[in-house]
């Protein structure tokens, strides 16, 4: 037995509803999932081609239900028509369900996923199943004009393997180029039909059943029921239930509100009644999932009551009647999100106070100065997690400020001050003279400066060649050159690998002799705020001095004497020489001749700067940092009362610290 069905379109509706109302692909399988819902069933199969396999031209997505089915006159004079109201001529109810179906276009949602839809459907009572396809280049009319388009139908013979009644929809020439995700189907579909919907119809994908939402929860509310049930101010009642997960929801399907209506979205997630850019703890929106089970704002059966938007993604909040669910969701997601951020600010809190280190750290400080980490370790806590690497460092950040408070004491001055402008323009101007950003800065330069030293005495202990070559590019050349400070803090180095006739020529001598015009020197240098020049020629730490050297390095200085008559030859190496102990005495003896080794240049440049290392490294209990503490509370002294006078307990203590 063969047939043909009819539909009446006018212009291009069925695309516009079809293909522009359903864009993505999840609204549109969630639509023809709830056409199965309505058709009674209590499983639906979803079949589609896994990431590997996916052809857009020749792979097929397959819903299955084992619904009632229809037969020819169901098809032509129900299935067919588009935009029937079913509750309107059903009465809202079928099957002892409330009817999800309301505007009737449901059925073209397959044209938002696909060019072609193939519908197979049979009643228990027919011995075989109608099928008929529809194409959307079919579907396409004349802008201007109704037309009637035909789908030839037959009568197939049903499969071993299908239930006894049911609709099988086959989408083909499918509209995407790259396969749907679908770990991230199965869990948006757990999101767009409620926990009821679930428990009464089965929904699997792939043969595999939709999942629920694996959080690890902090929170749920409430405790000891599924769901709370509220009042809204018109009367009408609702059910809901909100959590807090330990860690961000990475899905944004997971996130937020989902409001149910007759058990399907009508509110798709994340949603927080649009209340989450002004509420003060709005952090916490990655952490909060929860539903709203809110079937009176979809109890009517005409279509001036219809208040949700046709692929179901959201509500239309301007309407009258959703005021009041409005005000109670602004209420409810406040209270959630502030709930939420109190309470991940307390774990967090309570993680940082009983940890042993910072324990240990924070009992040296005043309880003023506890009190207020406290309170600034919860607002820390809306958005970060517990002992994790990051707040950890947060958290250490924090607890320095306040080890390090002596030296920039402003942090209680600036909450004070923050309410009056008078006063926070004085605190300002004492930030001004304190200088706490460039203070801050010097101790940036100060730590940087240990490192470098810290690379010296490795490359002295390794060896390091003195300049580039094709084994290694660290050299201590390059190395001295970045840093010349390394040499001695009172030398101004000023040149380096300069040939002597080019630099005499600078100078206004141009006789040099033809045997030292192609000689280099490493580095020249002048003792800071003189016209002493220093000659520095290095040797590499692991080979001995030779007087072939020594020598070289002395013509060296006898040329450039003719221009700078101050003049001092330096010589830099590991401490080993070729030379006869008595001669190298006596060279020793030369006001104009000194030796540096590299143990000595990296003894005297660390000693200069270590005593600040307990200050960058925050170590409290160092004694470095308690000399520094004092010095600074001492000098603030002297500064603020313009006296240098010492009293009898300072008298006591005796002679400060000398170091530079």
């Amino acid at each position: 037995m063969a047939g043909e069905f009819n539909m009446t379109i006018l212009g291009r509706t069925i695309e516009h509803l079809g293909t522009q109302m359903y864009k993505h692909r999840a609204p549109s399988i969630a639509e023809l999932v709830a056409n199965c819902w309505d058709a009674g069933a209590d499983c639906v199969q979803i079949d589609m081609p896994e990431l590997g396999s996916y052809n857009a031209k020749s792979s097929i997505l397959s819903i299955l239900d084992n619904g009632e089915g229809m037969d020819e006159l169901t098809v032509q004079d129900k299935y067919l028509v588009v935009g029937r109201n079913r509750r309107s001529q059903e009465g809202g109810v079928k099957n002892n369900r409330k009817i999800m179906g309301r505007k009737g276009i449901g059925k073209l949602a397959g044209f938002g996923l696909a060019e072609k839809v193939t519908v197979t459907t049979w009643t228990k009572e027919a011995n075989t199943a109608i099928q008929f396809s529809m194409s959307l280049q079919q579907l396409k009319g004349d802008t201007r004009t109704a037309s009637a388009v035909k789908f030839p139908w037959t009568e197939v013979s049903k499969m071993a393997d299908w239930p006894p009644s049911g609709t099988l929809i086959e989408l083909s020439e499918l509209r995407h180029t790259t396969s749907i995700d679908i770990s991230a189907l199965r869990e948006t579909l757990a999101r767009r039909f409620s926990r009821t919907i679930r428990g009464e119809m089965k929904i699997l994908i792939n043969k595999k059943l939709l999942p629920e939402p694996n959080i690890d929860m902090m929170y749920e509310f409430p405790e000891n029921k599924e769901y709370e049930e509220a009042t809204l101010s018109n009367g009408q009642n609702i059910r809901y239930r909100y959590s807090f997960a330990r860690k961000p929801l990475k899905s944004k399907e997971l996130q937020g509100f989902v409001v149910y209506a007759n058990g399907r979205t009508a509110q798709a997630p994340p949603f927080f009644f649009n209340v989450e850019s002004t509420a003060s703890s709005q952090h916490s929106t990655r952490y909060i999932t929860g539903e709203i089970i809110a079937d009176v704002i979809d109890s009517g059966t005409d279509d001036e009551t219809d208040c949700i938007s046709t692929d179901r993604q959201e509500l239309d909040w301007e309407k009258d009647e959703l005021q009041p669910l409005q005000q109670w969701g602004d209420e409810i997601s406040r209270r959630a999100m502030r709930d939420c951020a109190d309470m991940r600010g307390s774990q967090l809190e309570n993680w940082v106070l009983n940890d042993q280190e910072f324990a240990r750290r924070l009992n040296l400080l005043y309880p003023s100065a506890c009190k207020e980490i406290s309170r600034f370790l919860k607002i820390l806590g809306q958005k970060s997690e517990e002992n994790d690497e990051r707040t950890r460092s947060l958290a250490d950040s924090l607890i320095r400020a306040y080890e390090f408070r002596t030296f920039h004491d402003v942090i209680d001055d600036i909450e004070q001050a923050s309410q009056d402008p008078n006063k926070l323009e004085e605190m300002l101007r004492r930030l001004q003279d304190w200088k706490v950003l460039e203070s801050r800065a010097i101790l940036e330069i100060i730590q940087g400066r240990l490192s470098i030293i810290n690379k010296l005495e490795y490359m002295i202990i390794n060896n390091a060649p003195e300049t580039a070559s094709s084994k290694t590019y660290d050299n201590m050349h390059d190395l001295l050159a970045e840093y010349p400070w390394i040499f001695n803090p009172e030398w101004q180095v000023f040149v380096e690998e300069k040939s002597l006739s080019k630099q005499l020529q600078e100078w206004g001598l141009r006789d040099c002799p033809s045997e030292m015009k192609s000689k280099r020197v490493d580095f020249l240098a002048f003792v800071k705020d003189t016209d002493f020049l220093i000659i520095i020629e290095m040797k590499r730490s692991g080979h001995a001095l030779e007087f072939e050297e020594t020598q070289r390095l002395e013509q060296y200085q006898v040329e450039l004497m003719r221009a700078r008559p101050k003049c001092k030859r330096v010589v830099v190496f590991g401490g080993q020489k070729n030379i006869p102990e008595e001669k190298w005495q006596n060279m020793l003896k030369s006001e104009d001749f000194e030796v540096l080794t590299w143990s000595k240049m990296f003894a005297r440049a660390k000693s200069f700067y270590s005593h600040y290392k307990a200050l960058l490294d925050g170590d409290v209990a160092a004694e470095g940092f308690q000399t520094k503490k004092s010095e600074v509370a001492r000098t603030r002294t002297i500064i603020q009362t313009n006296s240098s006078h010492r009293y009898a307990e300072d008298r006591k203590r005796g002679v400060w610290s000398s170091d530079a």
